[in-house]
C-alpha cells in the first residue's frame, strides 16, 4: 500500500541571523535532504519506464524458488526448506537441526528499484560475486545478518538477497560474524540462475493471485475517474502499481495505490470495519492520523485465507486511494469521494483477478 499522507508542510532546514554560527549538522541536514529528494524522484521515474512494466512482467511470470540452491545450505543444517516470499515473488531457503532451539539460517530473495543514487547514499560498497558485480549494504543493522544486491543490468532495478541467522531458543542473542562471507558466497551460487529468470514450472493450485497482474485492469479502473488525466504509472514492485491521477484546477492529485500481497488478514475494529467487496470480506481503513487532513480510502480484501491460520500466506488484494494538494494553504474540500471510488475500484480489480 502507499505510504501514509503526513500533510503538505516543508522543512526549513536551518537559517543563520546575521553573526550567527549555524548549527554543525546543518550541511550534513542539507546534504541529506537533497540526497533523499533525488533518491525519490530517480526512483519514481525508473518505476513510471515502460521498460519497468515489462520486467514487472518478467519477473511474475518467473519463480525464483527455483534459483535457490540448497547445497551450499548444507553446513547451516540437515534439514533445507523453500519458502514463498517475501512477496509473492519472493522466495526463502532455510536450514537448520531438526530441533525446535536450534539456530536457523535463512536467505530471502526479493526484488526491488535500486539506482546509483540509492547507492552513493546509501555508501554500498562494490565486490564481485560468482564473477558478477554486487553491492554490500555498509550499513548492516544487525550482527545476525548482511544484505547484498545483485543489479538486473542498468534497469534501476536488483535482485536483494538478504541473510539471517535466528533461533528458536527464547532470549538467545544471535551473532553470525560471517554473515557478509556467506551471504556473498550465496549470491555469487544463484546470480546466474537469477538473472535468467527461472520461468514457473508448476502452475499454482487452487485460489492464488500469483502471476496476476494488479494494474490488468487500469483502463477500467481509469474510467471511474471522468475528467481525470493519468499523469503516471508507477510500477516499483512486480504485485503493484500506482497510477497518479490530476485534474486541471482540481486543489488535489490523487495516489491510486492497487497491489496484491501476501499477509495476514487484518482484524476488524473500530477503526478498521469490516466490508465486503465483489464476494470479499475484508476491512477499510479511512481515519487520518492526524486531525485536519483531506479523507483517504484504503481497503484490504483477503483472496485467499492464510494456511495456516494466522501466517503470512493470505493472498489479499489492497486499493489505496490518497489526495496529494496541489497548493499549499488549508485543506479545501474533495471533489471526488475517496471511498466511493475505492469501493468501486476494488470490484473492478476483484473481478480483474478471476
Amino acid at each position: 500500500m502507499t505510504a501514509l499522507l503526513t500533510g503538505c508542510t516543508s522543512t526549513v532546514v536551518g537559517s543563520a541571523q546575521p553573526g550567527a554560527v549555524p548549527p554543525p549538522s546543518t550541511k550534513a541536514s542539507v546534504a541529506r535532504e537533497v540526497s533523499a529528494k533525488a533518491a525519490l524522484e530517480e526512483s519514481e521515474r525508473v518505476a513510471s519506464l515502460p521498460e519497468s512494466a515489462a520486467l514487472m512482467a518478467k519477473l511474475r511470470a518467473a519463480d525464483l524458488c527455483l534459483a535457490l540452491d540448497p547445497e551450499p545450505m548444507k553446513k547451516y543444517g540437515s534439514k533445507q526448506t523453500t519458502v514463498q516470499g517475501p512477496g509473492l515473488v519472493g522466495c526463502k531457503i532455510l536450514s537448520g537441526d531438526v530441533g525446535p532451539t536450534g539456530p536457523i539460517h535463512r536467505f530471502e530473495i526479493s526484488t526491488r528499484i535500486y539506482t546509483e543514487i540509492d547507492r552513493l547514499s546509501n555508501r554500498d560498497v562494490e565486490e564481485q560475486a560468482g564473477g558478477y558485480k554486487v553491492f554490500r549494504s555498509e550499513r548492516q543493522l544487525t550482527d545476525s545478518g548482511c544484505t547484498y544486491r545483485l543489479p538486473i543490468a542498468e534497469s534501476g532495478y536488483a535482485f536483494v538477497i538478504e541473510g539471517y541467522k535466528s533461533s528458536g531458543q527464547q532470549g538467545q542473542k544471535n551473532t553470525w560474524p560471517e554473515a557478509c562471507a556467506d551471504a556473498k558466497a550465496y549470491t555469487g551460487a544463484i546470480a546466474a540462475k537469477l538473472l535468467a529468470f527461472p520461468a514457473r514450472t508448476t502452475p499454482p493450485t487452487g485460489t492464488s493471485l500469483l502471476g496476476k497482474d494488479p494494474c490488468a485492469a487500469q483502463q477500467q479502473v481509469v474510467a471511474e475517474f471522468p475528467g481525470w488525466t493519468v499523469d503516471r504509472v508507477e510500477r516499483a514492485t512486480p504485485y503493484a502499481c500506482h497510477v497518479v491521477l490530476t485534474k486541471a484546477g482540481d486543489p488535489y492529485s490523487y495516489d491510486l495505490g492497487l497491489d496484491f500481497h501476501l499477509n495476514v488478514e487484518q482484524e476488524v475494529t473500530a477503526d478498521n470495519p469490516a466490508v465486503t467487496i465483489a464476494g470479499l470480506r475484508g476491512i477499510r481503513l479511512n481515519k487520518s492520523f492526524m486531525p485536519g487532513l483531506p479523507e483517504y480510502c484504503t481497503l484490504s480484501l483477503t483472496y485467499k485465507p492464510s494456511e495456516p491460520k494466522g501466517t503470512k500466506t493470505g493472498h489479499l488484494i489492497g486499493v489505496d486511494l490518497r489526495p496529494k494538494q496541489v497548493k499549499q494553504g488549508g485543506t479545501p474540500p474533495q471533489s471526488l469521494s475517496p471511498c466511493t471510488a475505492v469501493d468501486k475500484i476494488a470490484a473492478t480489480v476483484v473481478q480483474s483477478a478471476g
